[in-house]
């Protein structure tokens, strides 16, 4: 399954529940977020509508978040396989993030 498919799950279940804590699945986000709203401005709404639920809904501190390690790990890793793909399979991957 996508990482960005997985983290949307993450998000829409409660957070420890899938093993990935608030950090690993906020990084993810906001890279395929960053990644994709100069491809496909469209396809990020739902992310971003998906994160602001998810800070409503477990009351996350994102500034906090996004100081921590292992949201910069996340973050990264994410860029960088996205930015890995070919131009015609990011795009793929950015209209079917959620």
């Amino acid at each position: 399954m996508r990482a960005a498919a997985c983290l949307a799950l993450a998000l829409a279940a409660a957070l420890p529940a899938h093993g990935a804590g608030p950090e690993q699945v906020v990084g993810g986000i906001d890279a395929v977020l960053f990644v994709c709203t100069p491809l496909d401005a469209k396809s990020v709404r739902p992310g971003q509508e998906l994160l602001q639920r998810a800070v409503e809904r477990h009351k996350l501190d994102l500034a906090a978040i996004r100081k921590s390690e292992p949201y910069r790990a996340a973050y990264n890793a994410e860029v960088n396989r996205l930015l890995g793909l070919p131009p015609r399979e990011r795009l793929a991957a950015c209209q079917s993030a959620w």
